[in-house]
């Protein structure tokens, strides 16, 4: 059974809805105004004999993981959960049955009890809470199990978390990527601080060492967090003698991630690519630009860019700071962007739908396009 997957965060790129609006009331107004095959922020086709499929829809419900005893800083990472009842309100209009499961463990009990045999779908929108894999932590399980899912497997999932290996991955296909390193924490523990001489130790172990410790500046993050947790304007690292400091710092402030990436910082043009489809089959459905505001007008000014992503993708109300802008193809380096997220989308083997960032590069004279992130699920 083939699943194609239409997300909210594609849909209003192509048809223009802000990023400042809400998801659960977009799809309010969609499905009020029953513009559900086209607008909505769901479409499921599926190649099967009857017309109506049962589906399992398994979201992060925070009242739900508190009810369990996790703590508002692990449920601050559910952002879809609010949204289930919207989605299955969509799917309901689509002749679905659906079966509401706010958490893994309710997945894990309805899996054990067999329930999970009576479903014809489940529709994936999980994170995961703990480990370098979490977030591929229920598609495992339903690759156990057999029971056909939306969005990409255990294996794309929990590669993508984790950022340095994914630009190894982009590297060998020959998938522009930012010069990086990274830096492991699995041998610090116990240590109160990370030494700048193992910091260096480990950047000399990088093909790019040569490149990371002499053209700065440099950008860090956390190896596999997501929504621009551990982001900041301490993050673009001018000097060795910050180097340091900042690690250290990523360290302390997301000690779940085990470590820390380290970039050459590129100062072009940032992009949003949204893409649906898997394989040969994959295309991008809309590309955003995000463009910052100086001295009251909106440009992009890659001087006033002191990080990247944590503006863009972690907040609703960029109050005045930055605009998201629908971008054409007939835009040169839009259209390098889209290129470059279709290649490293199928190399990754991303299934269904997602988004890749990208930022541009015209430091070596002509702008080229690097991969940033790439979000391979109900993302924002």
């Amino acid at each position: 059974m083939r699943i194609v997957c239409q997300i909210t965060r594609f849909m209003r790129m192509q048809y223009g809805y802000g990023f400042g609006r809400d998801l659960s009331e977009l799809l309010k107004q969609d499905i009020k105004r029953g513009r559900i095959l086209t607008l909505l922020s769901i479409q499921i086709r599926a190649v099967m004999t009857h017309g109506s499929l049962k589906i399992a829809l398994i979201y992060e419900f925070r009242e739900a993981y508190k009810a369990l005893g996790y703590s508002d800083v692990d449920c601050n990472r559910f952002e879809v959960g609010e949204a289930a009842n919207h989605i299955a309100a969509v799917l309901k209009k689509l002749g679905h049955e659906v079966v509401l499961i706010p958490d893994i463990h309710s997945l894990v009990k309805r899996l054990a009890n067999g329930e999970g045999s009576t479903w014809d779908l489940a529709f994936n929108t999980t994170e995961g809470l703990h480990g370098l894999a979490r977030e591929g932590q229920v598609p495992a399980l339903l690759e156990a199990y057999q029971i056909p899912f939306t969005f990409s497997d255990a294996a794309t999932m929990a590669l993508c978390l984790d950022k340095g290996r994914t630009k190894m991955v982009l590297e060998h296909f020959n998938v522009p990527t930012a010069p990086f390193a990274v830096i492991h924490f699995n041998h610090t523990h116990g240590k109160a601080q990370v030494s700048l001489d193992e910091i260096l130790s480990m950047v000399r172990m990088s093909r790019h060492s040569e490149t990371l410790l002499t053209q700065y500046p440099l950008f860090a993050k956390p190896l596999a967090e997501g929504s621009s947790k551990g982001i900041g304007t301490s993050n673009k690292i001018k000097s060795i003698e910050s180097l340091c400091e900042v690690v250290n710092s990523l360290r302390k402030s997301s000690p779940s991630s085990l470590g820390v990436l380290i970039e050459k910082y590129l100062p072009g043009r940032e992009f949003t690519v949204g893409i649906l489809g898997t394989g040969e089959d994959a295309w991008v459905v809309g590309v955003d630009e995000i463009v910052w505001c100086s001295n009251g007008s909106t440009k992009s000014n890659p001087e006033t860019v002191e990080y990247t992503t944590e503006k863009s993708k972690s907040v609703e109300d960029w109050a005045g700071e930055a605009d998201e802008i629908k971008v054409g193809r007939d835009d040169q380096e839009a259209d390098l962007a889209c290129r470059t997220a279709l290649r490293a989308w199928t190399v990754l083997r991303c299934r269904d739908g997602g988004r890749v960032d990208i930022r541009m590069d015209g430091s070596s004279g002509s702008p080229v396009a690097h991969v940033m992130e790439s979000i391979i699920s109900l993302g924002f």
